[in-house]
């Protein structure tokens, strides 16, 4: 089964009826928002999807928190549906969103206050957005500034408020920056805080934004820049640059342009060579994947499993888990009167190590017929269970292995014809889902499949 963040798969499940009320699935936009406006409030739309039933099941998770009942009941007509669906479509159309799963605030205008990308078993963070959202309500919104761009308005300081405003509801901004860069004179890129509002927007590396600032920016301005902000904004600044270079070139199917941004994406790393490879090579293998470009993927992703992970150990992937661990002590901040140090949250970075090797291994079993390429996959899915066991800490939550992992296993040796030891790991994944609190039912159904030779390969 494809990778499955931690966090995810330990939640428990629900039983208690949802919170929040929601409208019918197929409840159109006009009617919607007919009814918001009746009831002077919001909208709120759930946009799901079928292909990935355990984020929908983690979603409702959230819903069912009794914080949300009363400001959604008071202030949001709520729905809930699928983008498959022909009403879930028109409202992806109807707001601009090419994908699910993504949580929508909206006026009855169509206006977009604010946006959840994902899904949480939170309900606080459900709740922090639409208090965002009630906060946008009054002012200038989105058409307004869209109706006065079509009417002409294109001023350098009107094109600043209109990119403001698409980026605090996280919508794309390059097409408005290119223009906005445009309208300014030439000797303003040498202004420092134009190239920082610049670099806040993440502009695309074949943007003429990017490629302004690259040529006339004063030597040494860009590096000025990144010493003068916090850690936190120089991390913002490159993944802005990384991913919405990553997204056009999908979006446009530029290899080219995913390799820069792979190769931007190394030189983040100079202080340690070879993990800035392992980012290159991931991001050049994200692109082959949303692309469908699975010769190239297939290749791609050999080489890099086999010339890295295969050769790394769980003492080597301890010693980086010890190593980052420290760092990150080392970088808290003291205080109190005691000097004591600020609590932190700390992911391992081996976690990415199995997690990686699983979700290859099922896009092999998804997109790959070869034998030959199936028992290299079987292979990595093993590693992935193996080093899950050996690299956690506390084995509480998961006492019975990490039940995605085994469900991919099964797969695999289901593919290649080894019906009996693809029924018997099955089978361990679904007791384990089941020990775990996972609630989907796809494993214990893949398994009655196997069983009855109706599984689809």
């Amino acid at each position: 089964m494809k990778q499955i963040l931690l966090v995810i798969a330990l939640t428990i499940s629900f039983k208690s009826l949802a919170q929040i009320t929601f409208v019918d699935p197929n409840t159109s936009w006009e009617e919607l928002s007919k009814t918001a406006k009746k009831g002077k409030k919001l909208i709120f739309i759930q946009l799901e999807s079928s292909e990935c039933e355990h984020c929908n099941e983690v979603a409702s998770q959230g819903f069912n928190g009794a914080v949300l009942k009363d400001v959604f009941q008071k202030n949001f007509v709520a729905i809930r549906t699928r983008v498959e669906t022909e009403n879930g479509r028109k409202l992806a159309e109807k707001l601009h969103i090419k994908g699910a799963l993504v949580a929508l605030y909206t006026d009855p205008d169509g206006n977009v206050l604010t946006r959840y990308n994902g899904s949480t078993s939170q309900p606080e963070a459900y709740l922090e957005q639409a208090q965002v959202a009630l906060s946008r309500r009054n002012g200038k919104q989105l058409t307004d500034f869209e109706k006065e761009y079509q009417n002409g308005e294109k001023s350098a300081a009107f094109l600043k408020a209109f990119i403001q405003k698409r980026r605090e509801i996280n919508m794309p901004t390059h097409d408005l920056l290119d223009e906005y860069v445009g309208k300014l004179p030439v000797d303003s890129i040498s202004n420092f805080h134009v190239i920082k509002f610049i670099y806040q927007q993440g502009p695309t590396m074949d943007s003429r934004a990017y490629k302004l600032v690259q040529a006339l920016a004063p030597h040494g301005m860009v590096d000025s820049l990144y010493k003068s902000v916090s850690p936190a904004e120089k991390v913002a600044f490159n993944n802005g640059i990384i991913g919405n270079t990553l997204r056009k070139a999908v979006e446009t199917k530029n290899s080219q342009l995913a390799h820069q941004a792979g190769y931007y994406t190394q030189q983040t790393y100079h202080e340690n060579y070879q993990l800035g490879m392992l980012q290159y090579r991931r991001n050049v293998l994200w692109y082959y994947q949303q692309v469908k470009d699975t010769a190239s993927y297939f290749g791609e992703c050999r080489q890099f499993i086999e010339q890295n992970y295969m050769l790394m150990t769980v003492d080597s992937l301890k010693r980086m888990d010890e190593a980052a661990l420290q760092k990150s002590l080392a970088a808290q901040t003291p205080f109190g009167p005691a000097g004591e140090k600020q609590a932190v949250r700390f992911a391992p970075p081996s976690q990415q190590f199995h997690h990686e090797l699983n979700d290859h291994a099922w896009r092999y079993y998804l997109w790959n017929n070869q034998p030959r390429d199936l028992e290299r996959a079987l292979m990595w899915s093993k590693r992935s269970m193996e080093w899950h066991e050996e690299l956690r800490k506390d084995k509480n939550h998961l006492p019975l292995g990490n039940p995605a992992y085994m469900d991919t296993y099964a797969h695999l040796l289901y593919k290649l014809g080894r019906k009996n030891e693809a029924i018997e790991w099955q089978t361990k994944a679904v007791e384990a889902q089941k020990v775990s609190g996972m609630s989907w039912v796809s494993m214990e159904k893949d398994l009655n499949e196997m069983k009855s030779g109706t599984l689809k390969r």
